[in-house]
């Protein structure tokens, strides 16, 4: 038998689908959320072992400046984390060369000092550009996928945004000499491989442009790890009078003549509700739709990963040590498959992270999921993680300049998160964006299904906690669940839930 008491189900307990829920909650709506694992986060969550404490995916946030997403949604929900500026944001290191990622003018002297002189027009140029992205990117725009997001857009359009149209259809790479060195190209490359999952000759101007630009647009470190911003949202939810289901699977996303009907659960139960957010990767939609996802999905075209969880002791690595480092470790081979390395570290200041005043170490990398497929299917695959192993050590070793022996070493492949998030083939990082999937190519909140939105790494304007916060603002934003008069209201009202004559606010507009 359905329940049918709520307004809103949203499927998936990751950042995206937690930003629509408690949004949602908030606005008054009567909110149903359904989550794989029984922690929320996604591939931003958290598990502990032995003493440690390991964020399981994304590392690295953003958003928590004056202007930024995840400070302005916390703040109208009256909610809060510990969050401090990183600066640098992270070391980079390819082979022979150090690099820091300062956030101020310090940049200006560090890059010039790696590549040289005669390439500051082009920083100057992607700096310009990614000023204009930020300032776009800050009033919340969506894709012209339906009226009101259209609506939406025509009150937020400057005629100073015309000048990021030129660069629909180019390549970042446009902007960089012929004769660019193959340091810069590395290093460049390298940078846009976490930020945009793909390489300057693929990546869309504009957006590869803000992805060069995190460090100046603020980089921060969450006390706790990156996992407190769903630990908060959840809460928020919670005391917005919503309902989180854990452990709790969706088997079927059900739709009578075209609009949404409601969701049937594994253990037995349906919930209806007048809308849904699917805060899932759009294949895992289709799946739910009894469709079957497109070849591009089984094609070399996106990204799992492979992820090391290490453990050390107290008094291998020193307390000022930057806490983010990209490694390359051979320039001549390609990035990813644990050439490339992306390494976080706890603060030594944090409690619950590392026993005994240790530290607790992230270490991940880009994988070709087919690659692990073929793995398994040969029986190979434990052959592949000791390579992966060896590589991903080595890598920790080019970035603290010593060994150091793990307290505790565990590695997570595609087949850990296709596991425990649910992903699609363990897909993860969302679509790559490049020149065809990016901006006004990219896919948007709008589903097949009136009454069904979506939000989430796979949906416009794609990865990053910071992207995924946005696709959850527009997929409520057809409910009636106006975030910017949630925010202007905030002041009197976060906090505590809103009044009963609001109830029925979240929902009047029309469905999708």
């Amino acid at each position: 038998m359905a329940d049918s008491s709520f307004d809103l189900v949203v499927i998936g307990g990751g950042v995206a689908g937690l930003t629509a829920a408690a949004l949602a909650a908030r606005a008054g709506a009567r909110v149903f959320l359904a989550e794989h694992h029984n922690v929320p986060g996604g591939c931003a969550s958290f598990f502990q072992r032995d003493g440690y404490r390991f964020d399981v995916g994304a590392t690295v946030v953003n958003g928590f400046g004056p202007r930024g997403i995840h400070r302005r949604v916390f703040e109208t929900l009256g909610a809060s984390v510990a969050a401090r500026p990183l600066d640098p944001a992270m070391l980079v290191h390819l082979p022979g060369m150090q690099i820091a990622r300062y956030g101020d003018a310090r940049w200006r002297s560090e890059r010039i000092a790696a590549f040289g002189e005669r390439y500051e027009p082009f920083w100057e140029a992607q700096e310009r550009i990614a000023d204009r992205v930020w300032d776009f990117a800050a009033r919340l725009p969506a894709l012209p996928a339906d009226l009101v997001s259209c609506l939406h857009l025509a009150r937020i359009f400057r005629p100073r945004d015309l000048t990021l149209l030129r660069h629909q259809g180019r390549a970042l790479a446009r902007l960089l000499p012929g004769d660019a060195s193959a340091e810069l190209r590395a290093f460049i490359d390298l940078q846009l491989l976490i930020t945009a999952q793909a390489s300057a000759c693929e990546t869309d101007l504009a957006f590869g442009a803000a992805a060069l630009d995190i460090a100046r647009e603020g980089t921060f470190h969450l006390e706790g790890g990156i996992a407190t911003i769903a630990t908060a949202l959840a809460r928020a939810i919670r005391r917005f009078g919503g309902t989180i289901s854990y452990r709790t699977d969706v088997t079927r996303i059900r739709a009578d003549g075209g609009t949404f009907a409601g969701i049937d659960l594994s253990d037995g139960r349906s919930i209806a509700a007048r809308g849904a957010v699917a805060a899932i990767p759009y294949e895992n939609v289709l799946q739910l739709l009894g469709k079957t996802p497109p070849p591009t999905a089984r094609a070399g075209q996106r990204w799992s990963a492979v992820t090391a969880y290490v453990g050390i002791a107290a008094g291998h690595i020193p307390d000022d040590f930057p806490l983010h480092h990209q490694v390359l470790l051979d320039q001549r081979a390609p990035l990813g498959d644990a050439n490339s390395l992306f390494i976080s570290l706890s603060a030594p200041e944090e409690r619950g992270r590392a026993r005994n005043g240790g530290r607790a170490i992230t270490i991940s990398t880009h994988a070709d999921p087919q690659r692990w497929e073929q793995a398994y299917r040969a029986g190979n695959a434990s052959e592949l993680q000791r390579t992966y192993a060896r590589k991903m050590l080595e890598g920790l070793e080019r970035a603290t300049g010593k060994h150091i022996a793990p307290s505790i070493f565990e590695l997570g492949t595609p087949r850990t998160f296709e596991r425990y998030t649910l992903r699609y083939r363990g897909l993860v990082g969302g679509t790559p964006q490049s020149i065809a999937s990016a901006n006004l190519r990219a896919r948007s909140h709008r589903s097949e299904i009136k009454g069904l939105t979506l939000c989430g790494d796979t949906i416009f304007p794609g990865q990053s906690t910071v992207g995924v916060t946005l696709s959850a603002i527009n997929a409520v934003r057809p409910f009636g669940v106006n975030f910017s008069a949630l925010s202007a209201s905030a002041s009197g009202a976060a906090g505590r839930p809103v009044s009963d004559s609001a109830s029925a606010l979240a929902l009047r507009a029309t469905i999708p």
